[in-house]
């Protein structure tokens, strides 16, 4: 006997299935591996980069023993290279574009009130791409073969790990950018989003625009290293061509120094030539200027508002003024008299600009952590990192600029310096690390304990202007319960001020 069963009766048979079995949302360890809610991906690259900061801390304190004139090697010396490296390539992009990023992913969408990141699987897949990547990428080092190294299977996970980290990087700033020019809520311009939302768009822009060149010449690499035609030097030749109204102002300010300092930076990157040239020069004493204007705004918002002097806002602070201090001593760079290219001195203005971001990282963290978690942050206790923070930044910082300016050391000979110069120079890069290192350890243990045990923030425990801080703490899956409509750039500041008015 045959049995036959219609289309129909199978859908009607799926249907009071599904009734019985109603759709269960994973939950614990599952929802964070399948994630695709903004705010949960947001997180995990924060939670990463600060856990990855501490390792990065760690390599730059071995590189500080090594450098003290003690007659102990604490490094082989075909392993100071390699370890230079790992600390540069870590810093960059295991650090801090990864912890800017997930700011940047878990905020954004709510500043400009979207229901969700554009693309969110595209989003949670970059965040797993880019932890495979730096999983493998410190696997390869392990294997002796980053740049400098000798292990030519080592080599070839490098080049495949890093091109991992940068496509995850890409993905990610596709999201974010898109989220910006496309899921805004009705009636909010370009010019009503939030600073900080332009400056994701911005950023994330940039990121698009000079990555794909660094992919580029890890494929160039690639190709080379599988043919050995050692068109770029061999495996010693990698690190070089890796290497990396009012409110109108603002916005001009910050769109200026993204294209300057992106521009420059990936120019010099490619064409290490460029750096003795006029326009290079020009180009990078311009970058100043947006800094400057950026500080002057703020500097007016903190005059004419009732400004709480919270840690977010001191570090906020604090970041911006490492970062201007970097665009003048970055200028020295290319006054070819100095001798300074090649030095420890470009090792010091690499550390001053990674650890303006660092602390600029930590002030969106501190600011944004309730609306992420419902929990509050102790800010005594997150002001107590301020001066660990920026002390160890500007130790690290400075040993190896005046170093640079003394001697012209060469930024892989960690000993070649006099012996009480180098010892100071040893101790000081020493003592920073451990703060900075500090610093990042008290900052993860302070979120943690907020997360876990922290006092209810409430919905708007900022008195804030912008959307995010009109929905709940922590912020539903869908950020928002309907369609909103915003008819100025302070949307919950003329909500609240609405007296008399129409809202």
């Amino acid at each position: 006997m045959t049995m036959t069963t219609s289309p129909a009766d199978i859908h009607a048979a799926d249907a009071a299935d599904s009734a019985v079995r109603p759709y269960v949302a994973p939950t614990g360890l599952a929802a964070w591996l399948t994630t695709g809610d903004h705010k949960r991906i947001g997180r995990l690259y924060i939670g990463f980069s600060l856990l990855l900061g501490l390792a990065t801390a760690a390599v730059g304190g071995l590189l500080s023993l090594e450098r003290l004139d003690s007659g102990k090697v604490v490094l082989p010396e075909d392993a100071v290279g390699q370890m230079l490296s790992l600390y540069r390539f870590g810093f960059a992009f295991l650090v801090v574009v990864p912890l800017l990023m997930g700011v940047a992913i878990a905020v954004v969408p709510l500043q400009v009130g979207a229901q969700g990141i554009a693309f969110p699987r595209a989003a949670a897949l970059s965040f797993w791409t880019w932890l495979v990547g730096a999983g493998l990428l410190i696997g390869a080092y392990a294997a002796n073969g980053g740049p400098g190294g000798g292990q030519r299977e080592g080599v070839a996970l490098f080049l495949t790990a890093f091109a991992l980290v940068l496509f995850a990087l890409i993905t990610a700033s596709v999201c974010v950018a898109t989220t910006v020019v496309t899921g805004r809520a009705a009636g909010m311009n370009l010019d009503r989003v939030p600073a900080l939302a332009w400056t994701g768009l911005v950023w994330s822009a940039g990121l698009v625009l000079s990555l794909p060149v660094i992919l580029g010449n890890v494929v160039l690499l690639a190709v080379d290293h599988r043919y050995g035609r050692s068109l770029f030097g061999g495996n010693t030749g990698l690190a070089k061509y890796l290497d990396l109204a009012m409110r109108g102002v603002l916005f001009a300010a910050i769109g200026a120094a993204v294209v300057l300092g992106v521009g420059v930076d990936m120019q010099a990157s490619v064409n290490p030539d460029v750096r003795n040239q006029f326009l290079f020069i020009a180009a990078s004493l311009a970058f100043v200027l947006p800094v400057v204007m950026v500080l002057g705004w703020c500097a007016l918002a903190l005059k004419n508002g009732k400004v709480k002097a919270t840690a977010a806002l001191v570090f906020g602070v604090l970041s911006l003024l490492l970062l201007l201090a970097s665009a003048l001593l970055g200028a020295l760079t290319g006054f070819e008299g100095l001798d300074l290219v090649g030095s420890t001195y470009e090792n010091g203005h690499f550390n001053l600009v990674l650890g303006s971001a660092v602390l600029a990282g930590l002030a969106g963290v501190f600011h944004w952590w309730p609306k992420l978690t419902g929990k509050l942050v102790s800010d005594a206790l997150a002001k107590l990192l301020v001066l660990p923070a920026l002390g160890g930044v500007v130790l690290i910082a400075a040993v190896e600029l005046l170093m640079g300016l003394a001697d012209s050391v060469p930024a892989d000979r960690l000993k070649e310096t006099g012996s009480d110069f180098g010892d100071a120079a040893g101790v000081a890069g020493l003592v920073g690390q451990l703060l900075l290192l500090l610093a990042v350890l008290g900052a993860a243990g302070l979120l943690l304990r907020s997360a876990r045990n922290g006092e209810a923030a409430g919905d708007d425990p900022w008195d804030g202007q912008t959307l995010e801080w009109a929905t709940p703490s922590p912020a539903p899956a869908a950020n928002f319960a309907e369609g909103i409509v915003v008819g100025s750039p302070e949307p919950l500041f003329d909500l609240k001020h609405a007296a008399g008015k129409d809202a």
